[in-house]
């Protein structure tokens, strides 16, 4: 079974010819800018084939599972965390792993200043998870890009995610860089461990695991953050994990179990028994509300 789209959650946006064109004549962001941007979470049976290649250059980001990406007669497997540009006028297939599929965000670009991405090209690049590696300020970049563009084409909506997109494309060339911004939490334990909590919301973390992150035995490192914070590590865990449920159950797009399983909940009625003690309210009835 081979399918180009249409999966459950998914978010794609595909601009018409017309509003490239737009694109191309304004002189701000004529010089970089995306023709096709989407997520498509758990993509089994995923598969592309472009004999040509593609006029865009196209960067596939993998959040989780794995697949197969092919240039001329090569395969490069790619894994959770790793992302891939495919240069533009390049035969290519790609396809999710039947086993493992994938999540992917991905965009075309195109312009320009779009060749200079060509020595990124050709190759897996992995973006580790540590305690400032800002996976979850990338994922928010790409959330703001496609709320935008739920509001539809208007100059001043395409000229903001295509600025937006010179940020999110450095977050990926430059990942050292991207990451300065949280360095200053470096003698912080509480701060550190916060951010890897939050690059790490789509899994399950034990206290131990996240006493590792700064050397601390977990007694140790348990009682300097409920100084700190007023609860335990892992109750704080639980709170990001619910804050960022409901940022999903906002968009509607995702049904619960799928918000579910991207925070790391493969039953989903205890993910709704653990929303429920934080919120007061189920999954169902704060959505609908």
């Amino acid at each position: 079974m081979k399918k180009e789209e249409g999966f459950p959650g998914q978010l794609s946006f595909v601009l018409p010819e017309k509003v490239v064109n737009l694109i191309r004549q304004n002189r701000l962001i004529n010089d970089l800018y995306f023709t096709d941007i989407g997520y498509y979470p758990q993509a089994r049976h995923h598969f592309r084939f472009r004999e040509r290649g593609s006029a865009q250059y196209i960067l596939i980001y993998c959040l989780d599972g794995e697949g197969v990406i092919r240039i001329k007669e090569t395969d490069y497997p790619i894994h959770a965390d790793q992302y891939f540009i495919i240069p533009a006028g390049v035969g290519h297939a790609y396809h999710s792993s039947s086993k493992q599929p994938w999540s992917i965000y991905w965009i075309h670009f195109t312009g320009e200043k779009a060749m200079l991405y060509h020595r990124l090209s050709g190759a897996c690049f992995d973006i580790k998870r540590e305690r400032n590696s800002r996976i979850h300020d990338r994922l928010n970049l790409f959330a703001e890009i496609f709320r935008n563009l739920e509001r539809g084409y208007s100059q001043e909506t395409l000229e903001y995610v295509n600025l937006c997109l010179r940020y999110l494309l450095a977050s990926f060339s430059h990942v050292q860089q991207f990451r300065e911004v949280k360095l200053s939490d470096e003698d912080d334990v509480v701060a550190q461990t916060i951010n890897y909590m939050l690059e790490n919301l789509d899994r399950k973390l034990k206290l131990e695991q996240i006493a590792s992150v700064v050397a601390l035995s977990a007694s140790h490192y348990s009682r300097t953050f409920q100084n700190r914070t007023g609860y335990s590590p892992i109750e704080y865990f639980i709170q990001l994990k619910i804050q960022r449920a409901c940022q999903l159950l906002d968009k509607r797009s995702l049904s619960i179990a799928e918000v579910a399983y991207q925070l790391g909940y493969d039953d989903q009625f205890y993910f709704s028994r653990q929303f429920r003690k934080v919120m007061n309210v189920t999954p169902r009835a704060y959505r609908k509300r």
